[in-house]
């Protein structure tokens, strides 16, 4: 996953910045934003640099010789510009020169800097990828000898999901994935308003209730899923490719009040049913 921000070691071409010269350090500072202060937008540079008393604090300090100053790069301008790098610099907006506010980019280090920052739509994006939302597995009934396995035409044929994972049935039809990288989360939700059964002969959309509510006999075949297939499938030597589908929505929450939309899932399966017409079933003893 690319990171949007990270922190850079400022290199002795930054400026003419002496690393392991302490005492050059308030000097630096001092060449590099006071011929700002006769522009108008010389807190710009003021800001992105830090205050003075940073630098005067870091030379004075009993380890000075193990800190490092970094600053920090971004992929694109526009992360520049959003409160996620705010956050991640940890200072507060402190100038807005009208494009974007200009956090404090400079920062020095005893040690290693903090974990790069990734962004939020990025690590929901993963999130989502990883998902798992399996295939739905299903039963039906009935299936008859007489019809190699199969059904008759006009009657209702019940189907339901034997893992219902495949629907979000124990969760009211919905899966959460969540993935944190330091202090940056992201929570993915998808949503699916259950199964949907598709054939050349007839097709049905059930609720995640009901498309794992299993046949018994008697049940009232309103309370199931079912489809009664209104022809024999004669024209198809395997009975008729009937799809087993679920669609499910995705958005997404994530740190610094983030979130949105993101591409959808799905998943089917095809199952083939034969369909024979009842009179065929008819015998005839001498």
């Amino acid at each position: 996953m690319p990171a949007s921000c990270w922190w850079e070691s400022v290199k002795y071409d930054y400026g003419g910045f002496q690393q392991d010269n302490p005492s050059s350090w308030v000097a630096w500072y001092d060449d590099l934003t006071n011929p700002l202060a006769s522009h108008s937008y010389a807190s710009d540079g003021n800001y992105t640099w830090g205050p003075r008393s940073m630098y005067q604090a870091a030379a004075a300090s009993p380890n000075a010789n193990a800190l490092d100053l970094y600053s920090i790069n971004c992929r694109d301008n526009a992360t520049y510009c959003s409160g996620i790098l705010m956050s991640y610099a940890g200072t507060p907006q402190v100038y807005d020169p009208g494009s974007c506010p200009v956090p404090v980019t400079f920062r020095f280090f005893a040690g290693a800097p903090p974990q790069p920052l990734v962004d939020p739509q990025d690590l929901a994006q993963v999130a989502r990828d990883y998902m798992v939302i399996p295939d739905p597995v299903a039963e039906r009934n009935p299936k008859l000898d007489l019809t190699g396995g199969g059904t008759l035409v006009s009657l209702p044929t019940w189907f339901w999901v034997t893992n219902p994972d495949a629907v979000g049935a124990a969760t009211g039809g919905t899966r959460t994935i969540r993935a944190q990288v330091g202090p940056v989360w992201a929570e993915v939700v998808a949503r699916t308003s259950g199964l949907s059964i598709n054939s050349p002969a007839g097709g049905t959309s059930c609720s995640p209730d009901r498309a794992v509510r299993v046949f018994a006999p008697g049940a009232d075949d309103s309370t199931g899923c079912t489809v009664a297939f209104d022809a024999a499938s004669v024209r198809y030597a395997d009975g008729y490719p009937v799809d087993l589908s679920t669609s499910w929505s995705a958005t997404w929450t994530g740190s610094g009040g983030t979130g949105g939309a993101l591409p959808g899932l799905s998943r089917t399966v095809t199952t083939n049913v034969p369909v024979a017409e009842s009179q065929a079933l008819v015998y005839s003893y001498r």
